[in-house]
C-alpha cells in the first residue's frame, strides 16, 4: 500500500479516537454487531479465532476482544498499532498484534482463522486491482476452510456523484470538554481526493 497511507495513520494514531464522540461506546456497539454476525456464521464465541487485517487504533479489536473473542491484529501503521497494544493492556485484554499490510499477511504466523476483517474503510486504500486480488489472495491464506470475510467500505458510488468538499462539524462533549469534528475533502480528479481531519 502507498507510504503515504502509513504516514497519514501513523500522524492521526493519537487522536484518531477524537472522530467518535465515545470511543468506548462505539467500540462496545460494533463489537456487539459484529459479534452477532460472527456466532451467527461461525459458532460460540470463546471457540472462534479472528484475524482483523486493518485494525487501525483497535476500535473492532478491543471491542471483540473484550467479548471474549480470540483477536490476532495487525495495522501497515506501526503507530496504530502500538496505540492498539497500549489500549488493550489499560483494559486488560490479550491480543497478539503486528505490523503488517494486508497485501502481505506473512508476518503474521497463525492461519486458520474462523474469520478475518476489515472494517472501517480500509479496502478503499488499495490502488488496484492487482491490489485487491493480493490482499484477497493473502486473506484467504489465512482462512480455514468454510470460514468467512468481513469488510465493510463507503458508498464510494455515491460520494463520487456528489463530490462534497466538507463532512460535519459535529460537537462533542465530554470529560468536561468540547471539540469539533469535521473532515474536508480536497478532489484532485473524478475519483480521488486528499482527506484532512
Amino acid at each position: 500500500m502507498a507510504e503515504g497511507v502509513k504516514h497519514f495513520y501513523d500522524r492521526l494514531a493519537s487522536n484518531y479516537h477524537l472522530i467518535f464522540e465515545d470511543w468506548d461506546a462505539s467500540m462496545k456497539r460494533q463489537a456487539t454487531a459484529l459479534g452477532a454476525i460472527l456466532e451467527r456464521e461461525c459458532g460460540a464465541t470463546s471457540a472462534l479465532r479472528i484475524l482483523d487485517c486493518a485494525c487501525g487504533i483497535g476500535t473492532q479489536t478491543l471491542g471483540l476482544a473484550s467479548l471474549g473473542f480470540t483477536v490476532t491484529a495487525c495495522d501497515l501503521s506501526p503507530a496504530s498499532v502500538e496505540r492498539t497494544r497500549v489500549e488493550a493492556a489499560k483494559r486488560r485484554l490479550n491480543v497478539q498484534l503486528f505490523v503488517a499490510d494486508m497485501l502481505d499477511l506473512t508476518e503474521i504466523p497463525d492461519k486458520d482463522f474462523d474469520a478475518v476483517m476489515c472494517m472501517d474503510n480500509a479496502l478503499p486504500h488499495l490502488e488496484s486491482d492487482d491490489q485487491l486480488f493480493q490482499a484477497a489472495t493473502q486473506i484467504r491464506r489465512k482462512l480455514r476452510g468454510g470460514a468467512i470475510f468481513m469488510g465493510s467500505i463507503r458508498d464510494y458510488d455515491s460520494l463520487v456523484q456528489e463530490r462534497p468538499v466538507v463532512q460535519g462539524p459535529a460537537f462533542y462533549s465530554d470529560r468536561g470538554s468540547r471539540r469539533i469534528v469535521h473532515q474536508v475533502w480536497d478532489w484532485s480528479d473524478e475519483r480521488r481526493y486528499a482527506f484532512h481531519l
